[in-house]
Formats: C-alpha cells, sequence, structure tokens
C-alpha cells in the first residue's frame, strides 16, 4: 500500500489528531500469521526471555515496540539504538537497520511499528515526525511526512507515537499527539469522555472498535471506527482494572478480542481485559527475576498465544505463554 492513495477523515480529541487513512484499492486478505486462536487462557506463566543491555546484536538501550511478520519474525524497536532489531520467535537475533539521522531509513526516536499482511514494515520515526515503509530485509521504500521531505504529501505529522492497521478495512489509524488540530473540544486538555489528555497507545479489535488510551489518564476508552464514544474503564489504583499515571501502550489480540494494557513504571504489569472491560487476570511483578518487569513499554501477542512483553527497564524482552 502507498501512503499518498489514501483517503483521510480524522477522528481526534484535545489537541490531538487519530488520522484514519484508507486505501481505496485495500483488498481483504486475511494475514498467514493469523488463524484461529487455540488458547483462552486467562492465567499466564512466565516462558523465556533474551536481551541485556548493550549496542551488540541482540542487545539493547532503550526497546520499545514489538511486532510479528507472517513467517512469525519479531522486530524490536529501540529509541536509544535509533534501530530495528530482527529476531527468530525464541530471541535468535536475524539482522538489523538503522541508524540516528533524519535520512530515509535513519530513525530519530522510533516508536511504535506496524506490519501488514504483505510484511511491509511502517515505523512510526517520533522524532522526525514521520512514518517511514520498509519491506521485510529493512530496504527503505518510502515515507510519509511534511511536505517539505523526501516523498512527502500534503498531510503532516507532529510528534506522533502509535499505530494500528485494521486489516478487515484497511483503516490506519495514528495518533499525533503534538498537532494543534481537533475534533469536538477546544484544546485544553481534558479527562472527559471522548477527549484526550496525551492519548498514548490506540489499537482495533476485529470488529472494528478502535481502543485509546492516555498517558496520564488512569482509563480506556472505546469507541466506533468514525471516533463516536462508547464506554470507558478504569480509575487511579494498584487493583484489579486500576491504572497508575504513566500509562505505556495497550495491545489488542483482535483473535480472542482480549485487551493487554501496559501499567507502566510506577506499578509494572500487564493487565487483561475482555472489550467491555472487564478484567480478566495480570501479568508479572515488578523486579528484575524471570517474570518481572521494569518499566515495561509494549506488549504483543503472537499467533500461539504468547505474550511478547519489552521490559524496557530490564533492557530484555520476555515471553509469557498460558498456562
Amino acid at each position: 500500500m502507498e501512503f499518498p492513495n489514501f483517503k483521510q477523515t480524522l477522528f481526534s480529541a484535545s489537541s490531538v489528531i487519530f488520522f484514519i487513512l484508507i486505501d481505496p484499492n485495500f483488498i481483504l486478505e486475511k494475514s498467514a500469521f493469523g488463524g484461529n486462536d487455540e488458547f483462552n487462557s486467562t492465567k499466564y506463566c512466565f516462558s523465556f526471555k533474551w536481551g541485556l543491555e548493550g549496542t551488540g546484536d541482540g542487545q539493547f538501550l532503550r526497546p520499545h515496540d514489538v511486532n510479528f511478520d507472517s513467517k512469525g519474525k519479531v522486530y524490536v524497536t529501540d529509541r536509544d539504538r535509533n534501530d530495528i532489531q530482527k529476531f527468530t520467535q525464541n530471541g535468535t537475533f536475524i539482522t538489523k537497520w538503522g541508524s540516528e539521522g533524519e535520512k530515509p531509513g535513519q530513525f530519530k526516536i522510533p516508536y511504535s511499528i506496524e506490519i501488514d499482511s504483505s510484511d511491509n514494515i511502517f515505523v512510526v520515526d517520533r522524532g522526525n515526525d514521520r512514518i517511514q515503509k520498509f519491506n521485510e530485509n529493512g530496504t527503505f521504500v518510502q515515507q510519509w511526512d511534511r511536505p517539505e521531505k523526501v516523498n512527502g504529501s500534503d498531510q503532516e505529522f507532529a510528534s506522533p507515537e502509535d499505530m494500528v492497521l485494521d486489516r478487515n478495512t484497511g483503516a490506519i489509524y495514528i495518533t499525533d499527539t503534538g498537532n494543534e488540530l481537533e475534533w469536538g473540544s477546544v484544546g485544553e486538555e481534558s479527562n472527559e469522555r471522548g477527549k484526550f489528555n496525551h492519548p498514548h497507545g490506540i489499537d482495533v479489535d476485529s470488529k472494528g472498535y478502535v481502543y485509546v488510551n492516555e498517558l496520564e489518564n488512569p482509563r480506556i476508552q472505546k469507541f466506533l471506527e468514525n471516533g463516536t464514544f462508547i464506554k470507558q474503564w478504569g480509575s487511579e489504583g494498584t487493583g484489579p482494572g486500576q491504572f497508575t499515571p504513566l500509562l505505556e501502550h495497550l495491545e489488542v489480540d483482535n483473535k480472542q478480542d482480549m485487551i493487554y494494557m501496559v501499567d507502566g513504571a510506577l506499578n509494572p504489569r500487564i493487565q487483561v481485559f475482555d472489550t467491555d472491560g472487564n478484567f480478566m487476570t495480570s501479568i508479572g511483578t515488578k523486579g528484575n527475576g524471570d517474570g518481572e518487569l521494569s518499566k515495561p513499554e509494549h506488549v504483543n501477542i503472537d499467533s500461539s498465544g504468547n505474550v511478547y512483553v519489552v521490559d524496557r527497564g530490564n533492557q530484555r524482552m520476555q515471553v509469557f505463554s498460558p498456562c
């Protein structure tokens, strides 16, 4: 898919835009890395880990996001290394690409990573206010950003943070946290329903419902694909279904339609909810041992139901499996 062909609408509120980008030539197809999920477990056990602090292959400085291609390969963004590393499912290093800079294929705070069913890789290059597209080998394809830059379009980003592709419709949702355009509110930060105070994570379920969490508001909001508010849940605290400030990112396993919310530095754990907001279970506790977390940032679920957690404070990846 080529970004300049997308139709754009706005899904936005309170000093942020969610770009909804529809590819008019989008053909519905099922990812090879999908299929029916065999797991319906609400308990997870530590499985394995990899990584340590450093600049060598398979090491991390500040890992941020994780995703999978159709062959099951694992891709991890690193904000401080300014690169993408590619691994096997068990954490064996395969290759890497990227360095600090503004040229195509370089990064300045690579944030979120999304992969489509053709194994095109989209990286939210936050510090450069752009999205870059690569093939599965890390070869630069194009970028989408401010008009004056290479391959730019008439769209413009300002500190984008998260991105998700709805494979059922071809819509791409992007949280653009620094943009001053808005929809449905007047400028100031808010914790009102349908409004946002630094939206941080965004994802969609199998039915097209959109879920958004904020960095400092202890809640998850649920919307229709056009931005119509449906419901919210969560409150401040450390109990089940509660969140501490500085929430990280959520991920929807849309094979099960379960929501995995990263409760970050102050209470490091992953909470699991159904799409109605009912608490199911939590994963991890604070610490540096196996199954323990420090400043987790992102989470993703592979086709077998294994949960990959970016354990940033411990400079590693941890994997939990249904048990």
